[in-house]
């Protein structure tokens, strides 16, 4: 259509642009992080706010930025939910282990193999070879030797050999599992 200034009129209107929709998609990308640290799914739910901002109704045009937010929402949903499961799982999984460690150590303690109950509480890296007889070792030295008559000697270790081993232990509270220095580790109450 031709105005009288020579001109055209434009009937079309420009669509809205909702930069919360490209917003969203970012942080749909970025909650791919919620499966590296836990606390990175805020990521997630900041995403879905913004997805949920971004997708609100409109009344003529359909608006620039939906279709990259119904993408960071699926993303957020789903890296979110990934990330929750495997924190969720890997707590689980120590706890577990945890649980059972302990169970095994009481009946080592239980049934007097106080050398390898000493062996167990060293970090893996501090223990000794599997094929070295660990009595040997421990009459080697004298400052061994005395090590492990004061383990031996422990109250509690004497009142678990005197319950003896295959004791239905049961858990005092659920176990706990909280990071130390950045280290995972369990508390477990029996």
């Amino acid at each position: 259509m031709m105005g009288a200034e020579g001109g055209f009129v434009e009937d079309e209107s420009v669509p809205p642009l909702r930069i919360s929709g490209f917003l969203c998609l970012l942080f749909g990308l970025l909650s791919a992080l919620g499966i590296i640290g836990y606390p990175m799914l805020v990521t997630a739910v900041i995403a879905v706010v913004l997805g949920l901002v971004a997708l609100r109704p409109w009344e003529n045009q359909k608006p620039v930025g939906v279709t990259p937010a119904r993408i960071g929402l699926v993303l957020a949903v789903a890296f979110g939910s990934c990330g929750f499961l495997v924190h969720t799982l890997k707590t689980r999984t120590l706890a577990n282990q945890a649980e059972y460690f302990a169970r095994q150590y009481l009946d080592v303690v239980a049934k007097g193999e106080f050398a390898i109950a000493m062996e167990l509480k060293k970090e893996p890296v501090n223990r000794l070879p599997l094929h070295m007889p660990l009595m040997d070792h421990y009459q080697s030295s004298e400052e061994n030797m005395q090590t492990l008559t004061e383990f031996q000697s422990d109250g509690i270790n004497q009142q678990l050999v005197d319950v003896g081993p295959g004791v239905p232990w049961e858990l005092g509270e659920p176990v706990r599992v909280f990071q130390y220095y950045g280290m995972q580790q369990a508390e477990l109450l029996f």
